[in-house]
């Protein structure tokens, strides 16, 4: 019988709840088991996007303005070396809710990969069990779409979107840690125990922007103020759920998705590399009430090794097809062997999104290895900050990594599910994701060979996306005729480049330079004729420059290449409506709404092109 099947959950909620009914009666007639977990509580996973983990005060930075998750290290345990398996969110956060590594799951890059249903998570064993389960995120880099909201009873991922005619460049807005924390609460007051609460955070995410009193107390480094803020919204929670659930048993687990590199190693935020600086992250294990013992586990852990750590210590059933180790033993100060000699990690962004090969990393010892077209090697502990690259002087130890690294890969992909994890993006998908700081080009791949000698190595390529990056950040700042310099100059270094062009046009568009933008688009959708964002942006500066006809087939265009999308659609549609043709704009609209029935815009939309169509 397949795990999968509705009738197999039921056998297994009622096998847990006959199991717990014996537990009861043994403890009435002699001695308490010690190994026996106690009642289910409430446990909640907070995960904390971009945050290093040498950015807390547990992690050895003064004045870092974290007493919150200072508190949760010093009670619980602390994992010193845990690693991600990814630079990004999405494929990061699959990672931690389905105890798979990247290639286990596959979900390689942010907007165009969803989980497969195949893949179980924490959230679907503990409500097979007959848990409660919430989940509550800060970003629709993290939407239901995306396939994380598999298990959960409750998905809340409710960001603010913009009208999709309103203006032509979509900036998306996040939602602060607190609103999130006081719906997460919000529904935890009306749920019984046992609950599985997850909450995400999106500080101290790009562009950093604490709110006061971390504005003022950080104003020379807004990431940390981020980090301020993001640590005060894990104390209101637990406050706040401590009060809800007083005299309960809470069971906590922080860790962050991935890290930022702040300009190390050439990059500025995060996605391409994987040295320490974005793969090293904080993992906070806090739990009294089922003898988490306070200390600090010193070995290389990963990300993937959280939830099957959380369902051992409650004594649940294993995730079918989990690559990750569990560390409950150790947790427990039981004697354990080492769960797990090394921790790896994969970045599939170079790949996907500039065309240059991907990178490996493993983690052991006090190595780490960087799999890449010219190899590297990193003695942690004497060249911390991983700028003395010992792999041509160290054979010996490169062989070991190569081996680690091929015997951990083989396993995980034992365990791939048969399902594609790719998924088409919609060209909103992609604006959201563009103007969060990735280059979101929309390629999904998934055959090319990931670390390939024969594509360009990525720290070769520091200067050009050192580049890049400043004029985004130009861009940010408002910068914008120099933005707009910078990049006409990198692309007469990389003049096929889609995510390039597209940022060229949307630098114009902030100009006011409609006419230069315009010209800019045709040039990005001759070059990459299934860019569904191009041709978005290219029906927006059409329609801005009165040429409506273009317009038009413009956005029928960016429809036909993507027909997930749905920002077209509104566009489409509202452009028709003004045009007299109502009825054209109800289909098109309703088709919309077919794809986000949420979509209140749409909603009100149609209701107003109905009442126009009948006179009213």
């Amino acid at each position: 019988m397949s795990r999968r099947d509705p009738s197999f959950r039921f056998a297994r909620a009622e096998f847990l709840l006959l199991l717990g009914v014996a537990l009861a009666l043994a403890a009435g007639c002699g001695p308490r088991q010690e190994s026996a977990p106690p009642a289910p509580p409430t446990v909640v996973l907070v995960t904390i996007d971009t945050l290093r983990a040498d950015r807390l005060g547990c992690y050895g930075r003064k004045g870092a303005g974290t007493p919150h998750l200072d508190r949760l290290a010093a009670e619980g345990a602390r994992f010193a070396r845990a690693q991600a398996t990814a630079p990004l969110t999405l494929p990061s956060h699959a990672s931690i809710l389905s105890g798979r590594t990247v290639p286990a799951h596959g979900v390689r890059n942010n907007g165009t990969f969803a989980l497969p249903s195949a893949v179980e998570t924490i959230a679907e064993v503990l409500r097979a069990a007959g848990w409660e389960t919430g989940a509550f995120v800060s970003s629709q880099v993290l939407a239901r779409r995306y396939g994380l909201d598999q298990g959960f009873d409750v998905y809340d991922d409710r960001v603010p979107r913009p009208a999709a005619r309103a203006g032509l460049v979509v900036h998306y807005g996040e939602r602060p840690g607190r609103v999130t924390v006081d719906r997460a609460l919000a529904w935890l007051a009306t749920r019984k125990e046992p609950a599985f609460l997850w909450v995400h955070l999106w500080e101290p995410h790009f562009p950093y922007a604490p709110p006061p009193p971390f504005r003022e107390r950080f104003p020379e480094d807004p990431y940390q103020g981020e980090v301020a803020t993001a640590d005060a919204a894990v104390g209101r929670l637990v406050d706040g759920i401590e009060a809800l659930r007083e005299g309960g048993r809470l069971l906590v687990a922080v860790v962050a998705d991935h890290g930022e590199s702040l300009g190390e190693h050439g990059e500025s935020t995060h996605g391409v590399f994987v040295y320490g600086a974005t793969i090293h992250v904080p993992l906070i294990v806090w739990g009294p009430g089922y003898r988490v013992r306070p200390g600090v586990v010193p070995e290389p852990a990963s990300t993937a090794d959280l939830a099957p750590t959380l369902l051992d210590l409650l004594g649940m059933p294993a995730l079918e097809g989990a690559d990750g180790a569990s560390w409950a033993g150790r947790l427990r100060g039981e004697a354990q062997e080492r769960p797990r000699l090394a921790a790896f990690a994969e970045s599939h962004e170079p790949l996907l999104e500039f065309g240059w090969s991907g990178l490996r990393t493993v983690v052991f010892d006090h190595w780490r290895f960087v799999d890449a077209p010219r190899e590297e090697l990193y003695d942690l502990e004497a060249d911390p900050g991983e700028t003395e690259n010992l792999a041509p002087r160290r054979p010996a130890i490169v062989g070991t990594a190569r081996e680690l690294l091929a015997d951990m890969l083989r396993r995980a992909r034992a365990a791939a599910p048969v399902a594609d994890a790719s998924r088409e993006v919609s060209e909103e998908d992609l604006a959201e994701l563009r103007s969060l700081g990735y280059a979101a080009s929309g390629r999904r791949g998934g055959g090319e060979k990931l670390v390939d000698p024969e594509r360009p190595d990525p720290k070769d390529r520091v200067e050009f996306l050192g580049r890049y990056d400043r004029a985004l950040a130009l861009l940010g700042r408002g910068k914008v005729d120099e933005a707009i310099r910078e990049f006409a100059e990198l692309a007469r270094q990389d003049p096929r480049n889609p995510s390039l062009l597209l940022q060229w046009g949307q630098a114009l568009i902030l100009a006011k330079r409609l006419p230069e933008a315009r010209k800019v688009y045709e040039r990005l959708v001759a070059v990459d004729p299934a860019f569904g964002l191009g041709w978005y942006r290219l029906a927006q500066v059409r329609d801005n420059l009165g040429d409506l006809a273009g317009a038009e087939a413009a956005y029928r265009k960016a429809i036909e290449v993507d027909p997930l999308a749905v920002d077209p659609r509104k566009a489409l549609a509202s452009l028709l409506a003004d045009r007299g043709r109502v009825r054209e704009a109800i289909d098109v609209l309703e088709k919309a709404r077919d794809l986000d029935p949420g979509d209140e815009a749409i909603r009100r939309d149609l209701e107003r092109f109905w009442k126009k169509l009948q006179g009213g």
